[in-house]
């Protein structure tokens, strides 16, 4: 596994963190406005792979395909507080399961996990996952659980990164339930529908997503 997909993870996490602080510092929420149906699908637009995931009830706020191919949506449920970030991404050989081990591996050396607490990694089944708990991120009081999952399909891995601020042991099976509902297959993928805010400008296009320069300076990695 390359360093530019542990550099991704990174970029997702302290993309989470940093909305996070906008919303305790600010008192809130980016400008997001999409909601997310009850089976959301997100693929690349030139892969039969795509990745499926309940968000009933999240809102989205951010869904970006790069120039490099590589896809990005983050989202957030407003009546729990949990964010999800996810990152698909297409390598030249195969994606497996050790790819995704040694990808976790990576991030579990990273800067943001080495300041948490309770760190695990869990390598025995299909979907390795690695979680921790940041007490504090720039000297604000945090208490962010951070769930991390990776899954492979074909030539294309994807990235999920699940967390809370204020995270209590109530919180643990709304993750679990969360992972549950990940499914990452060939085929060809359905139309998503989403309902669109009246209060922001549209962010993506449910077929094909393209960038414009404006929107594209509001991407996820710094």
């Amino acid at each position: 596994m390359d360093r530019s997909r542990a550099g991704t993870v990174r970029s997702i996490s302290f993309a989470c963190v940093g909305l996070t602080l906008v919303s305790l510092l600010t008192g809130a929420l980016p400008a997001a406005a999409l909601e997310g149906s009850a089976r959301t699908i997100v693929s690349q637009s030139n892969s039969h792979v795509g990745l499926s995931i309940d968000l009933a009830g999240f809102t989205i706020e951010r869904d970006q395909l790069k120039p490099n191919g590589r896809r990005y949506l983050m989202a957030s449920h407003p009546g729990t507080g949990i964010k999800v970030a996810i990152a698909l991404e297409q390598v030249a050989g195969q994606a497996s399961t050790a790819g995704c081990i040694e990808h976790l591996q990576h991030v579990q050396k990273g800067s943001a996990v080495s300041r948490g607490k309770d760190v695990t990694l869990s390598t025995a089944h299909e979907m390795p996952t690695l979680e921790y708990t940041l007490p504090r991120f720039q000297g604000v009081r945090l208490d962010q659980k951070s769930l991390y999952a990776c899954m492979a399909e074909g030539n294309v891995y994807a990235n999920i990164h699940v967390s809370k601020v204020r995270y209590t042991d109530a919180d643990a099976s709304r993750f679990r339930q969360l992972l549950t509902t990940l499914r990452l297959q060939s085929g060809p993928s359905p139309r998503m529908t989403a309902h669109q805010s009246n209060s922001a400008a549209p962010l993506f296009s449910v077929d094909t997503v393209r960038y414009d320069q404006k929107n594209e300076a509001r991407t996820i990695a710094p």
